[in-house]
This record gives C-alpha cells, structure tokens and sequence, in this order.
C-alpha cells in the first residue's frame, strides 16, 4: 500500500501542533462541572407561550421572532393533521410537540487541481403524531440509513420519510422510502442501547437494514466515551456490510475535546464525528477503508462551535487536512462551516444555552 509523502508527513505534523496549540487555548478558560444538554422542548402546542405583541426593532429580534413564527405553524399543522386522521371511536390524545432540526454545511477543499466546494442541507425530525398511531411516530431526515460516521458536509443524501415502531426504549423498526428519482425503500432494525459505569459510557449500535437497489446490509459500531469534567474523548468503531457486493467499509476515529454543552440527539453519526456539540472545540483523528486490513483516506480536524444567537441558532468552523489513497495521499487542505436551526422550542422564552461560552 501507498504511503503518505514525505511533504504530507510534514504538513500533518504541523496540523497536530496547530491542533496542540488551540486546545491549550481553550484549556486554559477551562471551568470544572458537567457539560450542558441541549434538549427540545417538551410539552403541547396548546401550552406554548402566546406570541409577543413587542415590535421586532433589531435584528436579534427579528430573528426571534421568524424562528417563533415557523415553529407555532409548523407545530400547529402536524396537530391539525394528527387530529383529522385519528381513529374517530377513540378519545383524542393530546399532540406532543415534534423537535426539528435544520442544517446547512459547506466545505471549501485545494487539492492537486485547484479549489472544491460542495455544499449540503440537512433535516431532522422526529413527528410525535398519537392519534394517527399510537406507538408509531414518522421523521424526516437526510441520515443515510446505514449512519455511517460521515461529516454533515459530505453527506449528499436526499430526504428520506418513513414511520418507526418502537417496541422497547433501545429498540425500533423503521420503515421509510427515498422519493428522488430512484425510489429508494428501506427498511432497518436499529439496536442502539447506552451503557454508563460512572464517568465512562458504551454505545454499541447493531443495524441490519434492506434497501432496494442494494440489498440486505448491516452497519455496526461501537463508541466509548469519558468524561473529565467538561474535557471529553471519545473513540468509534463503525462497520457497514453489504451482501450484494460483499464489501465491507470501516472507519475508526477518535474525538478529544473540550465541551460546555451538546445538543442532545440521537443520530449516531453526529456523536460519532463530534457535530453535537453545541459549545467548545475539539479535536477529530480518522481513518476509513474499504477492506479490512486497508485504508483510503486518513483526516484531521479541529472542529469548533457555538451557539450565535439565542439558544437555537449554533454555528461551526472546522479546519481539515485530508489524504486519499486515490489521490496518492496528496494532504488536501481546507474548511468546514455551517449553521444549525433547531426548532425545539420558543425563541421568546430565555435559555441558558446563549450563556454557555461566555467568560464567568
């Protein structure tokens, strides 16, 4: 196998200690305690506060305002929907509220010819609708369905909507369908319990799934996670078989940072690569192949986020060095940026999220 150049090796050390030198930064504005959680907001549509009669002078204000506006109709909607098409013999349930989350993400790449931009948007939701069936829930997202541990920005996944039925807290079914130009239908098992022992956590994830076009697969991981105060590291090992072509891909990395908040969510390719962060930085190391004892691409990144409005508005900044195999492990260097809307809650009703990174 190919090794990295010589002119490579150099350029990832000075990465490492461009890395080195900002987590000593942020370290010394360390604060001891456990990170913040971020969670949507949980309740009725009936219970939300009324919207304010103040005029929207700035453009704080105003975005509070926008983000306020879209959550009542859009929450509003699905109980409208939920109430319509229950069953009409059973009393009505009262309608949850359903989180969703939006992101965009853009990643600017030189490599040996020049400049690459790409650019992806992503939607997560979880559509708590009771009365239309009392234990099965839709979403919507952008997720692949084998969760691959993959950065949002690179992610090129069309929407997927589907239904989940979750017998047990750790266990769920999911059922969904692709509408682009393929007509992708998937259907997917998802084991993915969390296993605590103090300061140190597993996460295993088992997800045999069928997909039309690729046929029966399974993805698998496992992450481990500790916790020092707000300082935190984690290592992942994720695997994804496909029968039909009897590949299997792999990748192992390896997160270590510093934290004041994350966004609580349950998609395993964000925990895995560090993006539910909501406050701090932290540092990425891995690498992925696609046999079992052969690697394609190695990366490093800085990966850094806060929240820039409010509690429902972050944004991120990562500098990444990547090197492929299929590129003669050319270090190609670039940057990474994006945005998060969640709609998980009322912007008019003050949080603590926006106080996170402030200096005490």
């Amino acid at each position: 196998m190919p090794r990295p150049t010589k002119s490579g090796v150099n350029n990832f050390r000075a990465t490492v200690l461009s890395v080195l030198i900002a987590l000593l930064a942020i370290s010394s504005h360390a604060e001891a305690g456990s990170p913040k959680h971020v969670r949507p907001t949980t309740g009725t549509f009936g219970k939300l506060r009324k919207a304010s009669t103040e005029v929207a002078d700035t453009l704080g204000k105003r975005l509070d305002a926008g983000h306020d506006w879209l959550y009542r109709r859009l929450q509003r909607v699905l109980e409208k929907v939920d109430l319509r098409f229950g069953a009409p013999n059973e009393a009505p349930i009262v309608v949850p509220l359903s989180p969703v989350r939006i992101g965009l993400d853009a990643q600017v790449l030189h490599g040996q010819d020049g400049f690459d931009v790409s650019g992806t948007r992503e939607l997560d939701a979880s559509l708590a609708l009771p009365n239309i069936e009392r234990r099965l829930k839709l979403f919507v997202t952008s997720t692949d369905v084998s969760e691959a541990p993959v950065d949002p920005a690179e992610q090129q996944n069309p929407l997927a909507f589907g239904t989940l039925f979750a017998p047990q807290r750790d266990l769920r079914l999911e059922l969904g369908v692709q509408p682009s130009t393929s007509q992708t239908v998937f259907a997917a098992v998802r084991w993915a319990p969390t296993l605590s022992f103090g300061a140190i956590s597993l996460y295993p994830l088992v997800k045999p799934y069928v997909r039309s076009g690729l046929g029966i697969g399974t993805s698998s991981g496992i992450t481990l996670e500790v916790w020092r105060d707000q300082w935190v590291a984690r290592s992942t090992s994720y695997a994804n078989w496909v029968r039909n072509t009897s590949e299997t891909s792999w990748s192992q990395t390896v997160v270590f940072g510093y934290a004041r908040a994350v966004i609580q969510e349950h998609r395993y390719d964000l925990f895995a690569t560090g993006h539910d962060l909501a406050c701090g930085a932290v540092v990425r190391l891995s690498a992925s192949g696609d046999r079992m004892s052969r690697a394609t691409s190695y990366e490093i990144s800085l990966l850094m986020k806060r929240p820039l409005h409010g509690g429902w508005l972050f944004g991120y900044i990562e500098p990444v060095t990547q090197w492929n195999r299929t590129l003669d492990w050319h270090p190609d260097i670039g940057i990474r940026m994006g945005f998060d809307v969640l709609l998980w809650g009322l912007a008019s009703v003050p949080t603590e999220v926006s106080s996170y990174c402030r200096s005490s």
